[in-house]
């Protein structure tokens, strides 16, 4: 199952989600963002917002900092069986919002501005989110 993970920026939870399916699936994930603002390409190592997320993956046994930013676009709908939106409603574009066989929406708040408990509680909600979504597609 070729998966993409989406939420607004593609620094945060999208990027997190993409790590830990790949870690427990065995699959490369992708990861995008609906806003992505600054350098497209950007790696994450060179985004200060990053450096909590980061720091977190690590203590999964995930490095993150080489992963770069992508801008999500009509053409990668396509390319993928499973989607996986946790941007906010007014920045998902209808052509992703309309494509109800492949997209899924999960309901995972930004953790940007968040202190450490904040980020362990996201990093938790989307990995038992993950786990549910591989059992389920077994």
């Amino acid at each position: 199952m070729k998966v993409l993970f989406v939420c607004r920026g593609n620094v945060g939870r999208s990027q997190i989600a993409a790590a830990l399916f790949s870690k427990y699936s065995g699959s490369k994930a992708f990861s995008a963002g609906t806003v992505v603002s600054g350098k497209e390409g950007q790696a994450l190592r060179e985004i200060p917002l990053a450096e909590p997320v980061i720091r977190f993956m690590k203590e999964e046994g995930i490095d993150i900092s080489n992963n770069t930013r992508t801008q999500l676009t009509p053409e990668m709908i396509e390319r993928f069986d499973k989607i996986i939106v946790m941007a906010e409603p007014e920045t998902v574009p209808e052509y992703l919002s309309r494509n109800k066989k492949k997209v899924e929406f999960w309901n995972i708040e930004d953790p940007k501005g968040m202190d450490d408990e904040g980020y362990r509680r996201i990093i938790s909600r989307i990995k038992s989110r993950i786990k549910l979504l591989l059992k389920e597609n077994v």
